[in-house]
């Protein structure tokens, strides 16, 4: 990352009427992966998917999770507060179906991988998705979205999980305090995934040694 790219970024708490841009913002952001690649090799179909999927995941979130923009609309995560019986989005089946068409059994598929490598037993917030435009990667967005939430995390105790689809997305979520266990594989050659966790850390004074005056 070169330093003189990188800018002050302000995140809010995202609501219904951004849905429709951070669809295409989600779109955009994975668009070009190996996942997508082992979901919908052609890309133009694997576009008008996403834009129905991800629509799919930010009502739920909006819904039962936590939405975070930045200001200029530029970065979305999407958090779900996570233990063994939190449900998935309403009517699901149902909804990945419409949104998914012809290739609603490769993401059924991809939903068992992820869901038979979870962790279970300990209250978490998952990441579902993180996302950064294109043109604006590297530029310290995603971090800036993940300090915000992790600021909440570590001052009420809870830890962090997600996937990283690339080791590139990987190095990132080791340079926020995740440590990232052995990749499984999607199935039929697929890609690596890496399942990676973030315990609460305390804060920088605590860190130092320092007490209250």
């Amino acid at each position: 990352m070169n330093p003189t790219s990188v800018r002050a970024t302000a995140v809010r708490r995202a609501g219904t009427t951004d849905t429709e841009w951070l669809s295409v913002l989600l779109t955009d952001a994975f668009l070009i992966s190996p996942v997508g690649d082992w979901l919908i090799p052609e890309i133009g179909k694997r576009r008008m998917v996403y834009l129905r999927y991800f629509e799919v995941f930010l009502n739920h979130g909006l819904e039962r999770g936590i939405v975070e923009v930045t200001t200029d609309r530029t970065g979305v995560a999407i958090w779900l507060p996570r233990d063994d019986d939190t449900p998935g989005p309403d009517n699901y089946d149902q909804r990945l179906a419409t949104a998914t068409g012809f290739w609603a059994n490769r993401f059924q598929v991809l939903d068992k991988t992820f869901d038979d490598h979870h962790p279970h037993g300990v209250f978490h917030h998952h990441l579902l998705f993180l996302g950064v435009l294109p043109s604006e990667q590297s530029r310290g967005i995603g971090s800036a979205l993940l300090r915000h939430h992790h600021a909440q995390l570590d001052a009420e105790g809870i830890p962090a999980y997600l996937e990283a689809s690339m080791p590139r997305n990987r190095d990132l979520y080791l340079r926020h305090g995740y440590a990232a266990r052995d990749p499984f594989y999607l199935p039929d050659d697929g890609p690596p995934l890496w399942p990676m966790w973030r315990d609460p850390q305390p804060s920088t004074s605590t860190q130092k040694g320092d007490s209250p005056s």
